[in-house]
């Protein structure tokens, strides 16, 4: 049994639309749930309880359910990036400002040409994908914090895709 912290806001998304996410994750995953105020208790074998700690990880990050069911698969994972860590105090604000970018585009554009998802939050970015779609994500993330263009970000994650593509045709 584990207990895992989850936000509000993750809470909220399991317990929406009637708790369809709590009975798809403890359906798919093969545990019984038990939410509480900020927190859901994990019953199953130890695991499936770790890749349900993951799931329920991701919608405290923010994503969709259906996005964090993803990661039922052995292909998905979930990776942070503190921003805290990152950028050593300097103004998070701004930095997330520059991921997120103009009515979302950046963050749009990154999870466009990487395939991972982002979801931004108070003091990290979650990144969920395939393993090279997380490195891609990541990467771009981590150049545009280090303070490079947009514009440059995006013809960096063009030739990575540029690149896959032609590894996958050999």
């Amino acid at each position: 049994m584990r207990v895992v912290s989850v936000s509000k806001n993750g809470v909220g998304a399991l317990l929406k639309n009637g708790e369809r996410a709590l009975k798809d994750i403890e359906k798919t995953g093969g545990v019984k749930l038990a939410v509480g105020d900020d927190s859901v208790t994990v019953e199953g074998e130890p695991e499936k309880e770790w890749v349900v700690e993951k799931v329920l990880e991701a919608l405290s990050y923010g994503f969709h359910p259906k996005k964090a069911l993803r990661l039922f698969s052995d292909d998905f994972f979930l990776e942070t990036i503190d921003l805290g860590a990152a950028l050593r105090g300097k103004g998070v604000e701004r930095y997330k400002a520059r991921i997120i970018g103009t009515r979302g585009r950046a963050k749009r554009t990154i999870e466009e040409l990487s395939g991972a998802s982002l979801a931004v939050g108070a003091d990290s970015v979650a990144v969920l994908g395939r393993f090279d779609e997380i490195h891609a994500a990541k990467e771009a993330v981590l150049r545009l914090l280090e303070g490079a263009t947009h514009s440059t970000v995006y013809g960096f994650m063009e030739r990575l895709a540029r690149n896959k593509k032609r590894s996958e045709m050999r």
